[in-house]
């Protein structure tokens, strides 16, 4: 089907959407995510409030795209890297848990730099 060559670029592409769906998806520095301003700015909400329930619609949009860009990414690069699951699924943890700290550190730096 594809060359080794092109199944390497077409894991890092699904790899750099993996990135991308983490950083959308993840709370940041304000504790809400770049997904759920953006369903603000549509006017959808990122919550549904249906009595005692309510559900995360940004939760509903990332989670599935994550499991995708992460089963393909695996898909693509388990030839090369045979690691590649446990690696990535660590890594997206960690960023997770760091993604708030970087993104204090960048508003830190950027308002030093305004002053």
């Amino acid at each position: 089907m594809f060359s080794q060559k092109n199944n390497i670029t077409a894991g890092l592409i699904w790899l750099a959407a993996c990135f991308v769906v983490v950083i959308l998806g993840s709370n940041h520095l304000y504790e809400y995510s770049f997904m759920d301003s953006m369903l603000e700015f549509v006017g959808i909400g990122s919550w549904s409030t249906s009595g005692k329930l309510s559900w995360h619609i940004s939760a509903f949009i990332t989670l599935p795209l994550l499991l995708l860009c992460f089963i393909q990414s695996v898909r693509y690069l388990k030839i090369r890297y045979p690691n590649i699951a446990v690696t990535l699924f660590i890594g997206t943890f960690v960023l997770i848990g760091i993604y708030p700290k970087i993104t204090e550190q960048i508003v830190s730096f950027s308002e030093f730099l305004i002053r």
